[in-house]
């Protein structure tokens, strides 16, 4: 499987609520760095500390929260996405917001994931 290949099934299976599949793309001692103005932002390392601490905790602010990919740029070890974030936040605050994220893929595992967004719109949702 590509690189491409495989950041677009690990948005699909994110979006599926398929954790057996997206857990198994991703390395062990995955690093997360998302924007330090996104709810419970910062860095995160490991599986458990990114699916199971950091994602809980930041949708928790959410009634919907989606990542929705629109472009996949391939850069040889590294993918680079662009995209929207929607939802609506538990204010019933609705947002659109542009995205771009960086994928860093070694031996068909995700090493490392980096976040670039308007973070303001996102915070302004939730007052």
């Amino acid at each position: 499987m590509s690189n491409v290949e495989l950041i677009k099934k690990f948005y699909l299976a994110f979006k599926n609520k398929d954790r057996e599949t997206y857990l198994a793309m991703c390395d062990d001692r995955i690093v997360w760095q998302t924007a330090d103005g996104m709810p419970d932002g910062g860095t995160y390392t490991g599986k458990t500390e990114v699916f199971e601490n950091y994602f809980p905790k930041m949708l928790s602010h959410f009634k919907e929260f989606h990542a929705i990919p629109e472009q996949l740029t391939d850069m040889k070890d590294h993918i680079m996405v662009t995209g929207k974030y929607t939802g609506i936040s538990n204010k019933n605050k609705r947002f659109e917001v542009p995205f771009s994220h960086v994928y860093h893929v070694q031996g068909n595992k995700i090493i490392q994931f980096r976040q670039f967004t308007d973070t303001e719109k996102i915070q302004d949702s939730l007052s």
